[in-house]
């Protein structure tokens, strides 16, 4: 298996979880992933988080932009 096709199988796993339990365990292991990473991303992470959705771009590639 993939490690894209590895990704897809716990993101359904997650979004078929119904025990709470299971999912605060999985939101602690991600708090300690975070934790290692510079604060610099963390506080990137959270300005995105907070962001309004009216406020963002829409992403794009750079032949959708040269062919405008």
């Amino acid at each position: 298996m993939t490690l894209e096709q590895r990704k897809i199988a716990l993101i359904n796993w997650i979004t078929n979880l119904h025990e709470e339990s299971v999912i605060s365990q999985v939101e602690s292991f991600r708090k300690k992933s975070l934790d290692e990473l510079p604060k610099e991303i963390l506080a990137l992470l959270e300005m995105s988080d907070s962001a309004e959705e009216t406020n963002c771009i829409e992403h794009t590639n750079a032949k959708a932009i040269l062919g405008r």
